[in-house]
């Protein structure tokens, strides 16, 4: 079963219009890509289950032509379509003559994601997961200051982890709320030679007597972070998470452990216990017991602990895992452990990881043009990701896990139930809508399977997201409240964790004031 809590509750908008029609059909939605962006962000993306039949004609006749100077468009694609991010294909050069239609130098970023989610994800109503994701092409246009990224150094294949690209959103509302995805890429080794595709590129305008014009690819670099600010000026941005987990096991007080290694538990669940048991005595028993409840035939189940510092109350496990993210619990994945013998008898390894280094300011990152005319020594007018004092976690403490006193609490994986529903209207018909998540074990294996391919174009204005098979991190930092005799101000942090689990989705919607 899935546990979903609605942080809160809105209504995004959704327009749905159908492949092989008239470009003069889409008119309904003219209107709002024709409005001046100013600094609001400018979406569309494009879904498809049939991506071998689609051209760039078809993608970029829907889209009429926004007024979008001094913005930087960033264009994230499935698989599928990673050929169309080629300079010597027409798809780029076409999207940017429709979008801007002038000269001038241009600045862009592109990456290649797995999969997007369907039309239903970005319906913050929905109470089911929104099924398998599916190709196609999502674009965000921001102010051009608003991207900074960090020039890629010389990797081996198969490098670790902390070299794999990362591209993070930021997105802003106008209280200064930040909610902030990081999300890993796509595995383009056997597409296009890279192992993952995450680029920068500078395009000028040529002059041509026969078409008046089109941009020209001038140069191009390899990313290996980068953020995207959306100031979405709206007064705050809702957040809403599904994570499919069960919990396993009863939640309880952490006795020893070091860094990522968790040694030993409170064999009572009373919080002031502290009487010992090894770390994996109580999975060890009740998770086979768990796989024969629920007659799950692929006994390799996978296992997160949810990590929470004193002074976060539950009601109850199911309830409180969303509640305790949302209040600064992290979820890791177990990685190893049970049995054994000696010193390592009962011992647990858990993943460290809860952020991305391009997110979590552990690179300097500049501004586009600066990374093109290698101006990367001034950072100093650079808006920060983060303000001082918003980071909740010290970076040098990201390798103690779970310390002593802190409490622990076990969920294993479950298969996630799609359902299919009409996404409802939402009153703010600008606001740009964000759906990320992790693909799902049923998504990788066979899609088709569960759903039978839809043929056709489906376009989403004012939506934007992205599919991980790999993993995605979730921030939401609040402001201090105003206080003028306050020199210090502290933000604070609400989620913050790496998210890895199959089939698990972060919705972003803006909410105004009438809302």
């Amino acid at each position: 079963m899935n546990f979903r809590l609605p942080l809160r509750l809105v209504n995004p908008r959704l327009a749905r219009t159908s492949r092989r029609v008239p470009a003069s059909s889409f008119s309904a939605n003219r209107w709002i890509a024709t409005k001046s962006t100013g600094d609001a962000p400018f979406a569309y993306t494009w879904l498809t289950r049939s991506p071998e039949e689609l051209t760039p004609d078809d993608v970029i006749t829907s889209l009429s032509s926004p007024t979008v100077n001094d913005t930087s468009p960033l264009i994230l694609v499935t698989p599928k379509f990673a050929h169309w991010l080629d300079p010597t294909n027409e798809f780029l050069p076409k999207l940017f003559s429709r979008l801007y239609g002038k000269p001038g130098p241009l600045y862009t970023v592109a990456a290649v994601i797995d999969k997007l989610p369907n039309e239903t994800a970005f319906c913050a109503t929905s109470l089911q997961a929104d099924g398998p994701g599916v190709e196609g092409l999502s674009l965000l246009v921001v102010p051009e200051l608003n991207i900074q990224g960090k020039i890629a150094p010389p990797r081996r294949i198969g490098g670790s982890a902390a070299q794999e690209p990362d591209l993070g959103i930021s997105v802003d509302a106008a209280d200064l709320t930040t909610c902030q995805i990081g999300l890993r890429l796509a595995h383009t080794i056997f597409v296009n030679g890279k192992e993952s595709t995450l680029l920068g590129m500078r395009w000028t305008w040529e002059n041509t007597a026969n078409d008046g014009g089109s941009y020209i690819l001038t140069d191009s670099i390899d990313l290996t972070n980068c953020i995207v600010k959306s100031s979405s000026g709206v007064a705050d941005v809702q957040s809403t998470m599904t994570l499919p987990l069960h919990p396993v096991g009863q939640r309880r007080k952490v006795i020893s452990s070091m860094g990522n290694i968790l040694r030993e538990v409170s064999k009572s669940t009373d919080p002031n216990s502290v009487a010992p048991m090894p770390a994996s005595s109580e999975l060890e028993k009740e998770l086979p017991r768990y796989i024969e409840d629920n007659d799950i035939v692929d006994q390799r189940v996978s296992v997160w602990a949810l990590v929470e510092k004193p002074g976060i109350t539950v009601s109850c496990l199911q309830d409180g895992l969303l509640k305790s993210v949302a209040n600064g619990g992290k979820l890791h994945r177990v990685m190893s452990g049970g049995g054994g013998w000696g010193k390592k008898q009962g011992l647990l390894s858990l993943d460290p990881e809860i952020g991305f280094p391009g997110t979590t300011g552990q690179v300097e990152l500049n501004h586009l043009d600066d990374l093109f005319n290698h101006n990367t020594s001034n950072t100093s007018e650079l808006p920060p990701r983060f303000p001082d004092g918003m980071v909740g976690d010290d970076l040098s403490m990201l390798s103690q896990v779970a310390a002593e006193g802190d409490f622990i609490q076990f969920y294993a994986s479950v298969e996630s139930t799609p359902q299919q529903e009409e996404p409802r209207q939402n009153n703010d018909l600008e606001a740009v809508s964000y759906c990320f998540g992790v693909v799902s074990d049923a998504e990788q294996m066979n899609s088709e399977v569960m759903h039978a391919p839809q043929e056709g174009l489906t376009t989403l204005p004012n939506a934007f997201g992205a599919l991980s098979e790999k993993a995605i991190t979730y921030s939401r930092f609040m402001p201090p409240p105003i206080d003028e005799g306050q020199e210090t101000k502290v933000w604070t942090p609400g989620p913050n964790t790496k998210l890895d689990i199959p089939g698990c989705r972060v919705t972003l919607i803006p909410r105004t004031d009438s809302e």
